[in-house]
């Protein structure tokens, strides 16, 4: 007999969604299976946990400030209809309007003068308004000159003003900052750019295949994308739609999780369900660098296209086989691998003798310059696999996956039924999805980049950064990375620590 208390309930809350505060990320507001709850970025603190009018889960949490929270139902059990988004107002604890959009919601993007909602083949623009009151006592009359308090003001998206049609959009891609949005467009692989405040859509073509994450920076400059495949992450800018990064994540597959840019626009995070944290360096390369790069390419192309006499005489010099030319030209019986073993000059082979295959750098002159390693030779060369030129992050550290089980969200993964003919049989209970997750797995990698302080006092992105990294589920984790300059140039990510931030925060 099993006497032992279990250290966590069956009845625990799940965590299944995961946003942070639109207008500064200063907080991270958690939709769980059986309510709401906010908590500061810097130190996972809780800073709000109200008792809602709908007991259930909210799927979709998403805070523009410290007082206005979209809320969509969901989970196992929901709070409220999933095609329904409920605006609260946590400062008067009301819900300032609702809106009922007749088909499941997939995700809410908050700005200070729009909130997108976004369905499954488009997406829909609500305006603010200022709303009357319902509910509320009546303020008592103003004396004087004095205005009406604006926090006391409530406002709500109660004002359609655009529809935009997307591609088929399972996860629920979307951004929106200051007066850009981002969205997948009807083509797949194609972002299209909308500038909220008037002017023309741009469109640009990303990737070849389904796009599977992107992100706008804080000023709407850049945009960051990444498709299906996992493998590449691109950088383009919003107002030329030009392309101006293209970094390597991995050789392998993968689901990117997050993206984030830092607040000046020198790094770019990644996550992916690797568990792997990653960090690009947006600063142009050093023109000296990309200037000797730029050189080597141009000799090696030349030495590729045009066969000198002084590639045949280098090939020829220093050995023996140098005595059996006829005609200007040696015999192909001639070179021998012998002349290699012996140290003797490179001798070639007989393809590339007939230039039926290219000649290795290492056998032509010598054309790099002093400071050029061996491997940024082979990188820049015209035959080398494009994965070894590709730009890599910078620094990279594990983060917490976690061991959620597939029902997390609770249940069981069988149930009995009776069939026709009265017997008894076991059926596979289905997995309870997520609003922008059709597999149900929990958020997890959800990011936030914020300034780190230097050593002077003072912040910014040449002192590096401060990477926030939340999951979900039933094993919600807060994890903090910091960015320091390493011993002898380059990066470091180092992880600072971690808390589950639904357990208990301080001792009794």
């Amino acid at each position: 007999m099993n006497t032992r208390t279990p250290i966590q309930p069956s009845t625990f809350p799940a965590v299944l969604s995961v946003s942070f505060s639109s207008a500064t990320g200063s907080r991270f507001i958690a939709g769980l299976s059986d309510g709401l709850q906010c908590f500061r970025t810097d130190n996972c603190l809780t800073t709000y946990h109200p008792s809602l009018p709908q007991e259930g889960g909210y799927a979709i949490a998403e805070a523009l400030d410290d007082r206005y929270i979209a809320l969509v139902g969901g989970g196992r059990a929901l709070a409220t209809n999933p095609s329904v988004v409920a605006f609260w107002d946590a400062k008067l604890g009301v819900e300032a309007s609702s809106l009922d959009l007749r088909e499941p919601v997939l995700a809410v993007r908050a700005g200070s003068r729009w909130m997108i909602a976004v369905l499954r083949e488009r997406c829909v623009m609500f305006e603010y308004q200022v709303l009357e009151p319902r509910g509320l006592p009546t303020p008592p009359p103003q004396t004087g000159d004095d205005d009406v308090d604006g926090e006391e003001i409530l406002r709500g998206p109660n004002k359609p003003t655009a529809l935009y049609p997307t591609a088929t959009n399972p996860f629920a891609l979307a951004a929106l900052k200051g007066e850009l949005l981002a969205l997948p467009a009807v083509t797949v692989g194609q972002v299209q750019i909308i500038p909220l405040h008037g002017g023309s859509k741009r469109v640009l073509r990303a990737h070849n295949s389904s796009l599977r994450q992107l992100a706008l920076s804080h000023d709407g400059a850049l945009l960051a994308t990444a498709s299906e495949q996992g493998t590449l992450i691109r950088v383009f800018s919003t107002k030329t739609t030009d392309q101006l990064f293209d970094f390597r994540r991995g050789v392998d597959k993968a689901v990117v999780l997050s993206l984030a840019f830092s607040p000046g626009n020198r790094w770019l995070a990644s996550t992916s369900d690797k568990g792997t944290l990653h960090i690009f360096d947006l600063r142009p390369p050093d023109p000296a660098t990309l200037a000797a790069e730029q050189s080597l390419r141009a000799r090696e192309k030349q030495a590729q296209h045009k066969k000198s006499q002084s590639y045949a005489g280098h090939r020829l010099s220093g050995g023996e086989n140098t005595s059996s030319l006829s005609g200007g030209r040696s015999s192909p019986a001639s070179i021998t691998p012998s002349a290699a073993q012996t140290g003797t000059a490179y001798q070639g082979s007989v393809q590339e003798y007939y230039g039926l295959r290219p000649v290795p750098s290492s056998a032509s002159p010598p054309t790099t310059g002093p400071g050029i390693s061996a491997m940024a030779a082979f990188k820049s060369s015209s035959w080398a696999p494009k994965v070894f030129k590709d730009v890599r992050s910078v620094a990279s550290a594990p983060f917490h996956m976690g061991d959620d089980p597939p029902y997390w969200q609770g249940g069981g993964g069988h149930s009995w039924t009776t069939g026709p003919s009265g017997k008894k049989r076991r059926v596979r209970n289905p997995i309870t999805p997520l609003p922008a997750e059709p597999t149900g797995r929990p958020p997890k990698g959800v990011m936030c980049v914020k300034v780190r302080e230097g050593d002077a006092g003072h912040g910014g992105d040449d002192d590096g950064a401060v990477v926030y990294v939340i999951g979900g589920g039933s094993d919600a984790r807060w994890e903090m990375f910091e960015l320091l300059p390493a011993e002898g140039g380059g990066w470091g990510l180092v992880c600072r620590g971690f808390r589950q931030y639904l357990t208990r925060q301080f001792v009794d």
